[in-house]
């Protein structure tokens, strides 16, 4: 009697853990193969393991803005499937930024229906409060959406959409469920610290300064964003419209939009297109300490103790635009509620430069196993 009850413990035992591995090893397969698409790497023979997808856009109801665009990848053989809605960064490509299309589609290809809303504000770069409504306005449409698993609407924020994100979850407005799960991709803890990486390249590496290259267009986003906190006279709306040119990356036009100015708003103009200069840096200063107050209220390190839920970190080491030491200060404040990954692979927009093949394959494993674990928080 007793040798057939050990019998089956051992049964239970086996088949439990047979469970478990299946379980485990379809997701892992899953992370697997979004890893492989967004590097470019899965061969024709290997998505034919994968969802089949769909892409088109619709369009959602925003106040005054009317109906805005917003991009559905869709699994299609799926009746309904766990949603995720990737919220873009400040970046005048919105909804139809080519790294996110490419992150959209890798994650529609594993079965999840994904959504990428246009957040007016963010496309035209614009960095404030305003675009928390957009945030939530997108997130309660979403509810109910059709072919969507109930209760299964997780969400990402990319860039400055990722901090604010966290924000426009705590405001009491909300009145809908939670999200299944949160993830935030190179994103900022202290918008201030950051806005002063973006200008200066400077950052603290376990009490060590160290300064890289920043993206070149981070100092002029820095400016297009707080130009009325310059106390110099000049005509901020033309110094924006040439500003903008730049941004959208149309040199020539801005060029000789800049060569229109006065001599004064030119000076002005070339000090803000100039990195690393001194007498620009001593401007950006000045504008930091006026608009403080604003880059505060966006900033997670004021709120973080507001903040109680499970959330989802990755940041690239060799991110240029918004440092890895931001995703660090998030677990540093927040120990038990972030889920951190530092990749040595990524940056901002694009993979980085590893020169080790090792790290390059340990990094790949521990990115397939991070994605994995946040799928299994996404479908469970």
């Amino acid at each position: 009697m007793a040798g057939m009850v050990i019998w089956i413990l051992l049964l239970l035992t086996t088949l439990v853990f047979a469970w478990w591995l299946l379980s485990w090893g379809m997701i892992f397969l899953r992370a697997t193969g979004a890893l492989l698409y967004l590097s470019g790497g899965m061969n024709p023979f290997l998505r034919c393991l994968y969802y089949r997808i769909e892409v088109h856009t619709e369009h959602y109801p925003h106040g005054k803005d009317g109906l805005l665009p917003y991009r559905v990848y869709r699994p299609l053989t799926r009746s309904v499937a766990p949603a995720l809605v990737i919220y873009h960064g400040a970046t005048p490509h919105g909804e139809e930024h080519p790294d996110l299309d490419n992150l959209a589609r890798a994650l529609a290809h594993i079965g999840l229906i994904v959504f990428i809303p246009r957040l007016p504000r963010l496309k035209a770069v614009i960095i404030d409060e305003s675009n928390l409504d957009s945030i939530t306005t997108f997130y309660r449409y979403i509810q109910g959406h059709e072919r969507i698993c109930p209760g299964y609407i997780s969400v990402t924020g990319t860039s400055f959409a990722g901090g604010m994100l966290l924000k426009a979850l705590l405001e009491e407005d909300m009145h809908m469920p939670s999200p299944r799960a949160v993830f935030l991709y190179g994103t900022y803890c202290d918008l201030e610290t950051t806005l002063r990486f973006i200008l200066t390249g400077s950052v603290v590496e376990e009490g060590v300064e160290v300064t890289v290259e920043p993206d070149r267009w981070g100092q002029v986003i820095f400016f297009y964003n707080y130009l009325e906190h310059i106390t110099q006279s000049f005509n901020r709306e033309t110094m924006q419209e040439v500003l903008g040119y730049y941004i959208t990356d149309r040199i020539a036009e801005g060029d000789e939009a800049r060569a229109r100015l006065s001599i004064n708003e030119r000076r002005i103009a070339d000090l803000i297109l100039t990195p690393s200069n001194p007498e620009s840096n001593a401007l950006a200063e000045e504008v930091l300490q006026h608009a403080r107050p604003l880059i505060g209220k966006l900033s997670p390190s004021r709120f973080y103790s507001r903040i109680h839920f499970p959330f989802w970190v990755l940041h690239g080491r060799s991110d240029t635009m918004v440092p890895y030491t931001e995703a660090l200060a998030l677990k540093r404040l927040m120990p038990s509620q972030v889920r951190l990954y530092v990749s040595t692979r990524y940056g901002h927009k694009k993979p980085g430069h590893e020169s080790s093949l090792w790290r390059s394959l340990r990094d790949m494993v521990g990115l397939v196993v991070y994605l994995g674990r946040f799928l299994y928080a996404v479908k469970e």
